[in-house]
């Protein structure tokens, strides 16, 4: 789910990214209006769970750079705040 293409889309579905433009860098503001559309996509769209309220997680995500790191920890099963349900 890292990909960029992937990852841009999630990110213009949730209102974080208004052009194709992007790198590692990106600043990302997330409100908690952001924050917990951003948390239902990942969970409809690609299995995965999160919870908000969790300030080391998706809520701690910065940037583009934190939000991939964030999403690696979660396939790896190594972020506590992230459970990656299969065959969803």
């Amino acid at each position: 789910m890292t990909d960029d293409t992937a990852l841009g889309a999630l990110l213009r579905d949730c209102g974080l990214l208004t052009t194709d433009s992007f790198d590692d860098d990106t600043e990302l503001v997330l409100d908690s209006l952001t924050l917990v559309w951003l948390a239902h996509l990942l969970d409809e769209q690609h299995g995965i769970t999160v919870s908000v309220e969790d300030e080391n997680g998706l809520a701690s995500c910065a940037s583009v750079r934190d939000l991939r790191r964030f999403l690696a920890e979660a396939a790896e099963g190594t972020h506590t705040s992230a459970e990656i349900l299969h065959g969803s």
